[in-house]
């Protein structure tokens, strides 16, 4: 029963306005400026003053990066610390004897070839041409890159070979 006709007592169907929906009105969502900065939904990488008038002035110059020292509280002038200069350490592994990951998805006769192609190297004295001159394409280090000609042949090539010698005879 309703006692009194206002809006009220007759809601907007469901599309329009329905229960428990805050922050949306008839038109969409609410959105206040000032309540968001960008990056919250990783559209931009950093705060940026580009994107935003509301950003606060301590962000106005922001870059993303550390600064290598501090601002001097008493002369405002930057004081550059050497200790705070990023640097990278990166150790010597010229005689480490772990051997890097290799995914049990790649061919599992890499070392075998590898080996192979050094003793080939070794009876040609050193000479990679005359080396890769007497192997097989199956055998050579590092393997010849792939290009249209490589991929006929290993596909059609003997095929179109049989073909010919059974239309020739």
């Amino acid at each position: 029963m309703v006692r009194h006709v206002t809006a009220s007592c007759f809601r907007a169907p469901w599309p329009f306005e329905k229960k428990g929906s805050t922050g949306w009105r008839k038109n969409g969502p609410v959105v206040i400026e000032s309540h968001k900065w960008p990056g919250q939904q990783k559209e931009f990488p950093e705060l940026s003053p580009k994107f935003l008038g509301a950003n606060f002035k301590q962000l106005w110059g922001y870059t993303g990066v550390a600064p290598t020292g501090f601002n001097d509280p008493k002369t405002d002038d930057f004081v550059h610390v050497p200790e705070m200069v990023p640097e990278l350490v990166v150790p010597d592994l010229a005689n480490f004897e772990l051997k890097p990951y290799v995914s049990y998805k790649t061919d599992a006769k890499i070392e075998e070839r590898l080996r192979n192609f050094d003793k080939k190297l070794t009876k040609f004295g050193g000479n990679e041409k005359a080396a890769i001159a007497n192997s097989k394409e199956t055998e050579l280090w590092p393997p010849p890159p792939i290009d249209a000609k490589i991929l006929f042949d290993f596909f059609y090539a003997e095929k179109i070979h049989q073909a010919f010698e059974k239309g020739k005879k």
